[in-house]
C-alpha cells in the first residue's frame, strides 16, 4: 500500500512502472486500426481514425480532469464519437470506446435523476446504434449491457469512496495512536523518574549525610587515615551517585523528540501511496527543529488524506550546508473521487507554522503553482556539519 523510495545524493528513484497503464491505449489503437481497415473508402478511413482518436482523447481527458463538468463533456465526446464510428463502420470495433464512455459517465454526475437520465439516454443510443448496424430489433438489448456497465461503475465508485474514507480515517487513527503511545511512554518515564527520585536519590543523599557525620566523629576521636580515608571515598561516591541519579531522573523526564531520522517509519506506516526521497549529506539539527519537521510532515500527509483522498504524496528531504528543506506535495483530488468528509481542527497549518518558526525556521503552504495539488514546504537551520548520528 505504501511505496518508500529513500535515497542519498541524487538518488531519486521512481516507483516501479505499472504496465496496466498501457492496456487502455493499446485497446484504443486496436479499435482504431480495425475501424480504419474496415472502412470502405479513404475518406471514411480518415474520418473513422480521427473519431476513434477523439474518443480515446476524450476518455484520457475525463480521467485526468478534477472538474466534474469538464469530465462530463469529455466522456460525452467519447460516447458521441464512438457511436458515430459505429454507424459509419458497422463491422469495426467502435462499440468499445462508446461502452467505455458510458461506463465512465456516472463518475461525473451526482446521484439522482440527472445521472439516471444521462445513463438511460446513452444506453438507448447505444442499443439503437447496434440495432441499426445489425438490422435486428434484438440489437436494442445491447443498451441493457451498456446500462449494466454504467451500474457497475457506480458500484465501483461507491467502493472507492468508502476505501478513500477508510484510508483517511486510518491516517487519523494512526496519528492519534502515535500521540497516545508517546503520551503513555512519557507517563511511564515520569513514573520511573519519580520512583528513582523518591527512593534512590533520597537514599543516596541520606547515605552521604550519614557518612559525613561518621567522618566528623572519626576526626573528633582522632581516627587514623586508614579509617577516615575509606570514609571520605565512600562519601565522595555517595555524592557522585546523587548527581548521577538526578541526571538520570532529568533524562527520563525529558520526552524523546522524533525527527527526520523517523520520517521513514512515519511514511512506512501511512495508509496511502507515499514516496520518500532524501538528498544531500545529512547534517545535525536541534532536537526541537527535527521534531517540528516531523510534525509538519505528519500533519501535511494527514491533510492530504482528508481533502485530496486517494492522491499520491511525495515527501522530499533536501539537506544543505546551512538549511534543511522538506517538501510535502500531493496531486489534488483524483478525478472521480470525493473528499473523505473527515474534518480536521482547522488549525493544523497555523500550529505547524508556529512550531517551525519557534525553532528559527519557515513554513509555506498553498496550491502547487505549476500543477494540481497542495504543497507544504518547511525550512529549518542546520546547526552542524555531517554527523553519523543525526538527531532530527
Amino acid at each position: 500500500m505504501t511505496v518508500v523510495a529513500a535515497g542519498r545524493a541524487d538518488d531519486a528513484s521512481e516507483g516501479p512502472f505499472d504496465g496496466r497503464r498501457l492496456i487502455f491505449p493499446a485497446i484504443m489503437v486496436i479499435c482504431g486500426a480495425v475501424c480504419v481497415i474496415d472502412a470502405p473508402s479513404l475518406t471514411l478511413k480518415i474520418v473513422a481514425g480521427a473519431l476513434v482518436l477523439v474518443a480515446g482523447l476524450g476518455l484520457i481527458l475525463a480521467r485526468g480532469s478534477s472538474a466534474p463538468l469538464a469530465g462530463l463533456l469529455a466522456v460525452s465526446l467519447t460516447i458521441a464519437a464512438g457511436l458515430t464510428v459505429t454507424l459509419l463502420v458497422p463491422r469495426g470495433l467502435a462499440e468499445v470506446p462508446a461502452l467505455a464512455g458510458t461506463a465512465n459517465l456516472p463518475r461525473y454526475l451526482p446521484a439522482g435523476w440527472k445521472r439516471s437520465t444521462a445513463i438511460g439516454v446513452a444506453s438507448v443510443a447505444f442499443g439503437v446504434s447496434v440495432m441499426v448496424i445489425s438490422g435486428s430489433p434484438i440489437g436494442l438489448l445491447a443498451g441493457a449491457g451498456a446500462w449494466g456497465l454504467a451500474d457497475r461503475s457506480i458500484e465501483h465508485a461507491a467502493f472507492e469512496a468508502e476505501r478513500d474514507r477508510a484510508l483517511a480515517l486510518l491516517a487519523e487513527v494512526e496519528a492519534s495512536r502515535q500521540a497516545q503511545r508517546e503520551a503513555a511512554a512519557a507517563e511511564e518515564r515520569n513514573r520511573i523518574a519519580g520512583e528513582m527520585h523518591d527512593v534512590l536519590a533520597h537514599s543516596l543523599a541520606g547515605l552521604s549525610v550519614q557518612l559525613q557525620a561518621v567522618r566528623a566523629v572519626a576526626a573528633a576521636e582522632g581516627a587514623p587515615p586508614s579509617i577516615t580515608g575509606p570514609i571520605d571515598r565512600a562519601a565522595e561516591l555517595a555524592r557522585e551517585g546523587v548527581k548521577e541519579a538526578r541526571a538520570a531522573v532529568g533524562a527520563l523526564r525529558g520526552l524523546r523528540l522524533r525527527g527526520v531520522a523517523d520520517l521513514e517509519g512515519l511514511v512506512g506506516g501511512f495508509p496511502g501511496e507515499v514516496s520518500l526521497h532524501v538528498t544531500g549529506q545529512p547534517g545535525r539539527l536541534d532536537p526541537e527543529a527535527g521534531h517540528a519537521v516531523y510534525r509538519a510532515v505528519q500533519e501535511a500527509m494527514t491533510n492530504a488524506a482528508r481533502y485530496a483522498t486517494g492522491t499520491g504524496i511525495d515527501v522530499k528531504v533536501t539537506w544543505g550546508p546551512a538549511r534543511l528543506r522538506v517538501r510535502v506535495r500531493d496531486y489534488g483530488l483524483p478525478a472521480g473521487h470525493q473528499p473523505s468528509g473527515v474534518k480536521g481542527s482547522g488549525t493544523g497549518i497555523k500550529s505547524m507554522a508556529g512550531r517551525v518558526e519557534a525553532v528559527g525556521g519557515r513554513l509555506a503552504a498553498g496550491p502547487v503553482q505549476d500543477g494540481p495539488g497542495w504543497l507544504v514546504e518547511v525550512t529549518v537551520p542546520v546547526t552542524g556539519g555531517p554527523d553519523s548520528e543525526v538527531n532530527a
